[in-house]
């Protein structure tokens, strides 16, 4: 059995970033992933349909994202929450018995198999938060994008794909983060379950 216990394999990943890399081993929910491609491509041809100018484009985009961060940051400390409970009830000999096994798809011990979906969706959280913020700061008529934007001789073009990426990205991952809430909810339920279960055989 190979474990994770020593400090060189606890503490192996340095930031944020590695473990976002070392959870991709993991596969999606594929209900997850099929219904968040469908939205957005929904979202999509939406977008196409739209019949209205890009001054009001971008409006709805820039109210949206203030929605969106509100929304975001809220859940986000909720699923602290859910986290600091998961990480409470774990039993210390449990955990030490997760990093002793390895899961088979990912190669990655139960250990940080669990510990790093929890940290894939705080991940895509964030993420989402930041575009959102980005969407806030650099979507103002007179701001550097705008500046940029404007120095082109298809500015209008750039103009339409960059809101119509935004769109689809607003409103396409919001859907994405609804999606990984549901897994967060059912695999907190999960660990309290296993939790359970390792008291009532120890």
């Amino acid at each position: 059995m190979n474990s994770d216990l020593s400090p060189k394999a606890l503490l192996e990943e340095k930031s944020l970033l590695e473990i976002y890399k070392k959870s991709r081993r993991i596969p999606f929910n594929s209900f997850n992933f099929w219904s968040t491609i469908i939205v957005v491509v929904m979202v999509a041809i939406q977008y196409c349909l739209l019949d209205i100018s890009i001054t009001e484009k971008l409006k709805m985009v820039r109210e949206f994202s203030v929605i969106a961060v509100g929304i975001t940051t809220t859940v986000l400390g909720f699923l602290l929450a859910g986290f600091t409970i998961f990480a409470t009830i774990s039993q210390p000999d449990m955990l030490v018995a997760m990093s002793q096994h390895r899961e088979q798809k990912s190669g990655l011990s139960f250990l940080k198999y669990n510990f790093f979906i929890f940290m894939r969706v705080f991940i895509y959280y964030m993420a989402y938060a930041v575009f959102c913020v980005f969407t806030l700061i650099f979507a103002i008529k007179g701001g550097v994008i705008h500046y940029l934007v404007n120095i082109s001789p298809i500015s209008h073009e750039i103009i339409e794909w960059l809101l119509g990426f935004s769109y689809v990205a607003l409103y396409g991952g919001m859907y994405f983060l609804l999606m990984q809430l549901k897994s967060f909810i059912y695999n907190v339920y999960h660990s309290v379950m296993t939790a359970i279960r390792w008291k009532a055989s120890s």
